[in-house]
């Protein structure tokens, strides 16, 4: 069952990987983006650590704040699912999702896959970029192959987390019309409060408090502290184990609530 599940969803995958062949120009706006953010971010705090006469402000260099900005917008990129969750939404809206109800298909793994089908260019073109980055500055990034392995399996885990957060939220539409507003209300915030901007070590400690009560940090902070080493690998162990059970949450979460959904969906207009 395992096998037979694998296969129908990679298939799909692959598919979706074809078709955002046809798109590469998608792949090349999404690293001028960040290329020209980081160059945006490096005009912005070497003057901030230039004014204050700063070497080191939060325990960051401004190489390696620099360096942590960079991995970043990666990480953020590729664990972002907001555009699958906008079609997602419109199936339940319009009664598209009808399909998934008729055929033996899971609409959480479905789009999952089409959502790991539509970023493939990314994962390439970005694993292309901190190979360069690597060449050219070893001792600023993956410090050693073991922190390679962590943020990959890190990476991952933040991927999965962040589709499952968006799905919960997705679900809603079950109940309200509009749930897109909260989808663009959660990306503002989540670009803040996961360390996509900043690491979170620059918050108040009654303000970093709270977040870790929260998956937020395994979205971004995490995977980047630890393919930066800021993180000893002896803590790898327990963040690890509390982010699978984050993700063993909010994958329940959302499905329970899809369960929920259903009993009332009534498929208009599909």
């Amino acid at each position: 069952m395992i096998r037979s599940a694998a296969i129908k969803y990679s298939a799909v995958t692959r598919m979706t990987w074809i078709q955002a062949l046809e798109y590469k120009s998608n792949t090349l706006v999404g690293i001028f983006a960040i290329t020209t953010g980081i160059f945006i971010e490096f005009l912005l705090w070497d003057r901030i650590y230039e004014t204050r006469g700063l070497d080191v402000i939060n325990g960051f260099t401004l190489n390696q704040l620099i360096v942590y900005i960079f991995f970043a917008l990666m990480v953020s990129q590729l664990k972002s699912s907001w555009v699958t969750a906008f079609e997602m939404i419109e199936c339940i809206r319009t009664g598209d999702m009808n399909k998934y109800l008729i055929r033996p298909v899971s609409f959480y793994a479905y789009h999952f896959a089409l959502f790991i089908g539509y970023n493939s260019l990314f994962y390439f073109s970005y694993l292309i970029m901190i190979s360069g980055f690597q060449l050219f500055f070893p001792d600023w990034g993956l410090k050693s192959f073991t922190h390679t392995i962590g943020f990959v399996v890190f990476l991952v885990l933040a991927i999965i987390l962040s589709y499952s957060i968006y799905f919960i939220m997705i679900c809603c539409a079950f109940w309200f019309g509009e749930v897109r507003t909260l989808i663009l209300a959660y990306n503002l915030a989540n670009r803040v409060f996961a360390g996509a901007i900043i690491p979170l070590s620059f918050f108040p400690e009654t303000a970093l408090k709270i977040i870790r009560m929260t998956p937020l940090p395994y979205l971004v902070d995490i995977p980047v502290n630890v393919a930066l080493g800021n993180i000893p690998i002896s803590d790898w162990g327990y963040l690890f184990l509390i982010g699978v059970i984050w993700l063993i949450v909010t994958i329940f979460s959302g499905l329970g609530l899809y369960q929920l959904g259903i009993r009332r969906y009534e498929g208009f207009g599909g």
